[in-house]
């Protein structure tokens, strides 16, 4: 009977050994559902950023539409004075010279005497 015991109390740690082992299951799962968290956070973050750029930016666009509106409502109503018309071009007139051409400088003239009594030339 001490035998049996003895085959007994030896044979229970490998019964215990062959059961399923869940621990490495759950660690693996635990790191699994801690990256997927991790993931959904940063895309929640990523989408939280693009909304808030797309309204900031609608509303910078608003903004600048209703300042414009005020500015065209306020500015002056009077409008600038026309550009005043060119005038025609005169016409222009011919005098009628009826004087014969001469030449400038004569070719048979008598050389006159300069400021020190001298002959020209």
């Amino acid at each position: 009977m001490r035998n049996w015991i003895i085959i007994a109390l030896s044979a229970l740690p490998l019964i215990a050994g062959c059961g399923k082992d869940d621990r490495n299951k759950i660690a693996v799962q635990a790191v699994i559902e801690k990256e997927v968290a991790r993931r959904v956070e940063n895309y929640r973050q990523v989408r939280m950023q693009r909304c808030y750029e797309k309204a900031l930016e609608e509303a910078s666009h608003q903004a600048d539409s209703i300042l414009l509106l005020e500015a065209r409502l306020e500015r002056d109503t009077l409008s600038k004075p026309p550009k005043p018309h060119k005038p025609e071009k005169p016409e222009i007139k011919t005098l009628l010279d009826s004087t014969p051409v001469k030449p400038l400088l004569e070719k048979h003239r008598k050389p006159e005497k300069d400021s020190l009594g001298r002959n020209g030339q």
